[in-house]
């Protein structure tokens, strides 16, 4: 004989707890998470296999690959178009290369609105990482780390949900069998003309087996979905722009130190000099009269 109130007590229970593992909070181990805040890859065969449905906000993503330029920028440059199109800045700290803002304009992504942070040491780009995402204003962070540890990713993954900015860290395929606080991590490799992604690390079930993507893709429009391809050259020119020249910066930020940032999309990197105006100096000898313009 069941005890007093027994009967009574069991359907409720069930039905409490139904609503409980059904609750849009409540992330279960064989299933996708449920990101509150995401932007889409532009990539739908992508967004299928992320929680979410889409790059996350407020998190690290980790791109794990062995070599430059496999396609690693292009498979991000429909979100990062759709974050400039939104008025949102696009940081770069430490870029391997001198990016091309040419390209990245024929890929829709004004060159006017990403900043390239650059530092001696390895500590100062750390550094200039946390405080972009930090600071709640920057559309997305790109970092290429030298030397990665988990106390420093901890750091960032901190400041990526203290300020509610997606996160994109760029190292080898070495770190896939270390410990990550990140809580996305793909891994990159090239099959053929197609992108290869692995995600070894999601909130929810694991993946059947990699993905390929065609990455030639550069430009997407997230009002309807339409995605349109820029021009051979430009793909081109988007992944691996080796530095032919030191660029010029400018010593503003932070003030007296070695640590430096400049907009190098604003840096004339077509190598088009501008013509000089008149001198409002009025014939002042303190300027040759072919001096360019900065």
């Amino acid at each position: 004989m069941a005890p007093p109130g027994k009967g009574r007590l069991a359907i409720p229970m069930k039905t409490a707890l139904a609503e409980l593992l059904h609750h849009p909070l409540v992330w279960r181990g064989d299933q996708l998470a449920a990101s509150l805040d995401t932007i889409s890859t532009g990539f739908a065969d992508l967004d299928s296999e992320l929680p979410g449905g889409g790059w996350p906000k407020g998190a690290l993503t980790e791109l794990l690959r062995d070599g430059e330029g496999i396609g690693e920028m292009r498979l991000l440059l429909p979100a990062l178009e759709r974050l400039a199109q939104a008025d949102e800045w696009i940081f770069l700290v430490a870029p391997p290369h001198l990016p091309y803002p040419p390209a990245f304009a024929a890929a829709g992504i004004d060159p006017e609105k990403m900043i390239v942070v650059g530092a001696a040491e390895e500590k100062h780009r750390w550094w200039a990482a946390e405080q972009v995402l930090r600071a709640n204003s920057a559309g997305a962070l790109l970092f290429w780390p030298q030397l990665v540890n988990d106390q420093r990713l901890r750091r960032l993954q901190l400041a990526a949900q203290e300020g509610a900015t997606p996160g994109f860290v760029f190292a080898n395929t070495a770190r896939a069998g270390q410990p990550s606080p990140s809580p996305l991590r793909i891994r990159l490799d090239v099959t053929g003309r197609q992108l290869r992604i692995d995600i070894f690390k999601r909130r929810g079930g694991m993946m059947a087996k990699p993905l390929l993507l065609d990455v030639a893709v550069v430009s997407s429009h997230a009002e309807n979905g339409r995605v349109t391809r820029a021009s051979g050259s430009a793909r081109t020119q988007l992944e691996r722009i080796p530095a032919k020249r030191p660029p010029s910066f400018h010593r503003q930020y932070p003030v007296g130190t070695s640590r430096k940032i400049w907009n190098r999309a604003l840096a004339r990197a077509d190598e088009v000099a501008r013509v000089p105006g008149p001198d409002p100096r009025e014939g002042s000898s303190s300027r040759p009269s072919n001096a360019r313009a900065l």
